[in-house]
């Protein structure tokens, strides 16, 4: 597999689309992390957690974007989901937001 031409594929695919201005980096990225949550693409839902974060998109956002899918994909889907999303707050040293708020 060529990491290049993939790279120029997706810029090619999404440079027109991430440019508009409609819709805020953040909304994007929390849309894709839906999507990509119900349509179960780990590596690239991985890729997208990490630029919501990057963007401004809370802890407590990201996962609650993941957590609303169940209703679309339901709960197997949600849970890996989730344990992506763990994994890149473990990646980032952060914690997952139950954990901050499991001291009140």
């Amino acid at each position: 597999f060529d990491k290049n031409l993939a790279r120029q594929l997706s810029m090619f695919f999404t440079g027109s689309l991430y440019s508009r201005e409609v819709i805020s980096q953040k909304q994007r990225e929390l849309c894709a992390v839906a999507s990509l949550t119900v349509l179960e693409r780990g590596n690239e839902l991985r890729a997208h957690i990490h630029a919501a974060l990057n963007v401004g998109a809370t802890r407590q956002e990201v996962a609650e974007v993941i957590f609303q899918q169940v209703t679309y994909g339901g709960m197997p889907v949600v849970v890996e989901a989730l344990d992506v999303y763990a994994k890149v707050l473990g990646e980032r040293g952060e914690p997952f937001p139950a954990e901050e708020s499991s001291g009140r």
